[in-house]
C-alpha cells in the first residue's frame, strides 16, 4: 500500500489529505475550545474561582492553545499544516492517557474511546503506507499500556487476556484506518477518471470547428471554446450578435424576433431540451449558422450554442442548383434545336431523291445537309455534356467488331480529308474479332480525336494506332499537325476552352469535343486523354480502356439488336399500302418531313398535333401504327400511350396499334419513361430514312400477323 506523490494519483490523494487535514484539524480546535469552555464554566460553577487551579490550569491552556492556532491555520503553507497537524495529534495522544490516569482516574473509559478516535478520525488517513500505519496502530496500545502499567492499573496476572485483546484493538485499529485509506483511494482514481473524461471531451470541443458558447440567463459566457472565444474577440454575447444580419432564416418570424440575439434569449422560455435552428447570417463575407438547445450548466439553466461557419456549402449549393439549371437549359434547348434541325435534313433527303435537281441545286442541298448536320453535331456535344454534368450519362455495353469499328472511323475522315495533302493510315497488332464495350462512345471519342487531328493539321500524315493486350485496349492518333505548347495542354480539357493559336487557325466548335472525350474515356473505365505534343512537329493523343474480349462461340446466342426482317418488296408495298399509320406531333415541319418520306413508300398517313386529337383520332379509325413525338403541349406522347391503352381495357378501341416513340433526347431515362408508358420502340431525332422505313415496316407487318413475337 503505497503511492507515489509523484504520479497523478499521488498528487491528488496528497491534495485530498491536505484538505481533510485543514478541515479536520479546524473541527478538532473548535471543538477543544468549546469543551474546554464547558468544562471551565462548570468548574466554576461547582468548585470556585479561586479553587481547584490543578483541574482550571489545563482547560485554560488548551482553550488559549486551540484559540491561538485556529487563526494561524489558514495563513500556513501545506507542509506546515502537516507538520503541525501531526503535531498536535501526537501531543493529544500522549495528554489524553495522561489526564485519565493523573487526573481523571474516573474518566478513563471516556478518555481511552476519545483517544481511540483521535487516533481514527485524525491520524489514520494521512498515512499512505503499510508499515507507518502499523507502527502507528502498535504505538496506540504501547501509550495507554505504559500509562497503565505505570500508574499500577494494568496488571499481567493474565497474559494470554492481555496480549490476545491487545492485539485484537490493534488489528482493528489497522484494518479501520486500512478501509479509510482504500475509500481515498477509489475517491482518486474516481476523480482521475472524472479529470480524463473531462480532459478528452474538452480536447473534443476544442477540436472542432464549430464555435460552441454556453450562455446563461444572465447573458454572460460560461463557456467557449477557442474558434469561439477569436469569433468573440473578447465581445459581450449582445454585442457581438447584434453585428450579424440574417442571410437565410428556417423559421417565420415576427418583428420583434428579427434580431438574432432576440430568438436566442426566446429559447429561454421553452422546456430543457429543447432545440432551435436560427438560421443563417453573415458578418464580413462569411455566412455562419448557428442552432442553439436549453441544457443545465453546473445547475443553472443555460443555453449551448453551436456556430457553424457555411459559407463553403452555401457556395456549393448555389453552384450545384446553378449547375442543375445549366444542364436543364442546355437540354431544353438543345432538344428544341435538334428538332427543326431534323425536319431540315429529312426534306434535304427527300429531295436529293428526286431526278428533277440540277448540278447547282444538288451542290446548295448538300451544303445544306451538311451545315445541319455539323449543327447536330454540335447540339450533341451539348447534350452530351448536360447529361455528364447531371450525372444522367449512360453507357450501353456490347459485344461488337473493333476492326470494323476503327475501319468506319477512318472512311468518315478520309471523306473530309479529300483534296489535302494528308495520307490517313490504320497501324494494329492482332485485335480481337469482338469485344465488350460501349461502340458508340468508343467511336465518338476516336472520331473527336481524328477531327481535331483533321483540323490542325495541313499536310504530313494522320496516323490511328490500336492494340490490344493482358484486357486493355490502347488508342492512339498521331499527327504532324502544328502542335501545342506543354503548359496550353491543360486548356485542352477546359470547358468551353481553346488554345489562342487553334482558335486563329480553326474558329469553328464550342470547345466541348475533347473536353466529352476525357470524361467519357473516365465513365468507361480509363483515366482520361494523355497528350503529348511539340509545337511545329504535331501531337499524340491516346487513352487506355479496360477491356473484355471473348470469341466468336460466345456471342452466337447474343440477339443482335438491328436484326432485318427480309421480305419482297413488292410484297410488302402490296401489305403497307392498304394501311394508313397516325403521325404525332407538335411541329409542322416535322409532319411534312415524314409524310413526304412514306408517300414514296405508298403508306398513306394522317396528323394529330397534339394527344388529345391522336385520341380522337384513334376512337374513330383504325391506324397500323403510330408515331408519337414525346413533348407535346395539351397531352404528351407518354401520358397519350397510357390513354391508349386505358381505352383498350375499357373496350373503346378493339385494337392496339404498335407505338413508335420519336424523341430527340437521348438519355436512359427517356427510353425508360417510353417503355413504362407502353410504347413498343423508339427513333431517336434524327433517324437516317433507312432506319424509320424499317421499323415502320417491321412493326406494321408484326400488328397484320406476318411478323411472329
Amino acid at each position: 500500500m503505497y503511492f507515489d506523490r509523484t504520479t497523478e494519483e499521488g498528487k491528488i490523494l496528497e491534495t485530498i489529505r491536505v484538505h481533510s487535514a485543514y478541515k479536520r484539524l479546524t473541527i478538532g480546535m473548535w471543538s477543544a475550545i468549546i469543551l474546554s469552555s464547558i468544562h471551565l464554566a462548570l468548574e466554576i460553577a461547582f468548585n470556585g474561582v479561586f479553587t481547584n487551579f490543578k483541574g482550571k490550569f489545563p482547560m485554560i491552556f488548551v482553550l488559549g492553545y486551540n484559540y491561538y492556532f485556529i487563526g494561524k491555520i489558514c495563513q500556513q503553507s501545506k507542509q506546515v499544516t502537516m507538520v503541525f497537524y501531526m503535531i498536535v495529534t501526537e501531543l493529544a495522544q500522549i495528554v489524553s492517557p495522561c489526564l485519565a490516569f493523573t487526573y481523571y482516574p474516573d474518566s478513563l473509559i471516556p478518555c481511552a474511546q476519545l483517544s481511540a478516535l483521535l487516533f481514527v478520525f485524525y491520524q489514520s488517513f494521512m498515512f499512505t503506507n503499510t508499515k507507518i500505519l502499523a507502527f502507528f496502530s502498535v504505538k496506540q496500545i504501547v501509550i495507554w499500556g505504559v500509562f497503565g502499567y505505570y500508574y499500577g492499573m494494568v496488571t499481567f496476572s493474565d497474559p494470554f487476556i492481555f496480549i490476545i485483546g491487545n492485539s485484537a484493538v490493534c488489528i482493528f485499529y489497522f484494518m479501520t484506518n486500512y478501509c479509510e485509506y482504500l475509500k481515498d483511494v477509489h475517491l482518486c482514481k474516481s476523480k482521475l477518471k472524472v479529470q480524463g473524461m473531462h480532459k478528452n471531451i474538452l480536447a473534443i470541443v476544442e477540436a472542432i470547428s464549430d464555435s460552441i458558447i454556453v450562455l446563461n440567463q444572465d447573458n454572460e459566457v460560461v463557456f467557449a471554446n477557442t474558434p469561439a472565444k477569436d469569433l468573440l474577440s473578447n465581445k459581450a454575447p449582445e454585442d457581438f450578435f447584434k453585428e450579424f444580419k440574417y442571410y437565410r432564416k428556417y423559421i417565420q418570424m415576427n418583428i420583434l424576433q428579427e434580431k438574432l440575439f432576440d430568438r436566442i434569449k426566446e429559447l429561454f422560455t421553452g422546456s430543457l431540451g429543447e432545440e432551435m435552428n436560427f438560421g443563417i447570417v453573415f458578418k464580413d463575407d462569411e455566412l455562419i449558422e448557428w442552432r442553439g438547445k436549453l441544457i443545465e450548466w453546473d445547475n443553472m439553466l443555460s443555453i449551448i450554442l453551436c456556430g457553424r461557419n457555411v459559407t463553403h456549402l452555401v457556395k456549393m449549393e448555389k453552384e450545384s442548383v446553378e449547375n442543375q439549371y445549366k444542364s436543364a437549359l442546355l437540354r431544353t434547348v438543345s432538344h428544341e434545336l435538334r428538332t427543326p434541325t431534323t425536319a431540315v435534313i429529312s426534306i434535304t433527303q427527300i429531295i436529293e431523291s428526286s431526278n428533277e435537281l440540277s448540278k447547282e441545286n444538288a451542290e446548295r442541298l448538300d451544303v445544306i445537309k451538311n451545315s445541319c448536320t455539323y449543327q447536330l453535331c454540335l447540339i450533341n456535344d451539348l447534350l452530351d455534356y448536360a447529361q455528364i454534368l447531371s450525372g444522367c450519362l449512360k453507357i450501353s455495353k456490347t459485344f461488337f467488331n473493333i476492326n470494323q469499328l476503327l475501319l468506319d472511323c477512318l472512311k468518315i475522315i478520309s471523306i473530309q480529308l479529300k483534296e489535302r495533302n494528308i495520307s490517313l493510315e490504320l497501324v494494329s497488332n492482332e485485335l480481337p474479332e469482338t469485344i465488350y464495350s460501349d461502340p458508340y462512345r468508343i467511336k465518338q471519342i476516336i472520331l473527336n480525336l481524328l477531327s481535331n487531328a483533321r483540323k490542325f493539321t495541313m499536310n504530313g500524315s494522320i496516323v490511328l494506332e490500336a492494340f490490344y493486350s493482358c484486357n486493355t485496349l490502347r488508342i492512339k492518333c498521331i499527327d504532324t499537325g502544328i502542335g501545342i505548347s506543354e503548359e496550353k495542354i491543360p486548356l485542352l480539357f477546359k470547358q468551353f476552352g481553346k488554345v489562342e493559336d487553334s482558335f486563329n487557325l480553326n474558329p469553328q466548335g464550342v470547345g466541348l469535343g475533347l473536353v466529352i472525350s476525357n470524361m467519357l474515356v473516365k465513365e468507361l473505365g480509363g483515366e482520361g486523354i494523355i497528350v503529348n505534343s511539340e509545337v511545329g512537329k504535331g501531337s499524340c493523343f491516346f487513352f487506355v480502356l479496360p477491356i473484355q474480349n471473348t470469341s466468336n462461340s460466345a456471342i452466337l446466342d447474343i440477339a443482335e439488336e438491328n436484326t432485318k426482317i427480309t421480305i419482297p418488296s413488292i410484297c410488302t408495298k402490296t401489305i403497307l399500302s392498304k394501311n394508313e399509320i397516325l403521325i404525332v406531333d407538335d411541329t409542322y415541319f416535322n409532319i411534312i418531313a415524314l409524310v413526304s418520306i412514306l408517300k414514296t413508300e405508298g403508306i398513306l398517313c394522317t396528323y394529330a398535333f397534339n394527344g388529345q386529337d391522336a385520341l380522337n383520332k384513334v376512337k374513330e379509325k383504325h391506324f397500323s401504327c403510330i408515331l408519337m413525338d414525346c413533348e407535346m403541349p395539351v397531352l404528351d406522347g407518354w401520358e397519350t400511350t397510357t390513354k391508349i391503352h386505358e381505352l383498350f381495357e375499357n373496350k373503346e378501341i378493339n385494337f392496339i396499334p404498335p407505338i413508335i416513340a420519336c424523341t430527340a433526347h437521348t438519355t436512359e431515362v427517356i427510353k425508360a419513361k417510353c417503355n413504362q408508358s407502353g410504347m413498343d420502340d423508339i427513333i431517336m431525332k434524327p433517324c437516317p430514312t433507312e432506319i424509320l422505313l424499317s421499323k415502320l415496316k417491321y412493326w406494321m407487318l408484326k400488328g397484320q400477323g406476318y411478323i411472329n413475337s
